[in-house]
C-alpha cells in the first residue's frame, strides 16, 4: 500500500520536472530566436551598406566613363579638323601650283 500512496506524489514530481524542462527549453528557444533575429538584422544592415557602396562605385565609374568619352570625342573632333585642314591645304596647293 505504501507504493500506491506515493504514486500521486511521484506523478506530481514528474509533472514538476517536465514543467521545469519545458520552461528551460522555452528559454533556450527564445535565446536562439533572439540570436537569429539579431543576425538577420545585421545581415540586412550589411546588405544595405553594400548596396550603397555599390551604387557609389557605379556612379564614380559612370563619371569617369563620361569624362573619358568627352576626351575621346574632343580628340576625334581635333583629328578630323586637322585632316580637313590638310585636305584644304593640299587642294589649295594643287590649285596654286
Amino acid at each position: 500500500m505504501n507504493s500506491t500512496s506515493n504514486l500521486p506524489e511521484h506523478f506530481e514530481n514528474l509533472f514538476r520536472q517536465h514543467q521545469k524542462l519545458f520552461q528551460q527549453a522555452r528559454v533556450v528557444q527564445n535565446q536562439k530566436l533572439k540570436t537569429i533575429k539579431e543576425l538577420y538584422e545585421q545581415f540586412v544592415k550589411n546588405m544595405e551598406e553594400m548596396e550603397k557602396s555599390h551604387e557609389a562605385f557605379l556612379q564614380g565609374a559612370q563619371v569617369e566613363l563620361k569624362k573619358e568619352m568627352a576626351m575621346l570625342q574632343k580628340k576625334i573632333m581635333m583629328d578630323t579638323q586637322q585632316q580637313e585642314m590638310a585636305t584644304v591645304r593640299k587642294s589649295l596647293q594643287s590649285m596654286l601650283f
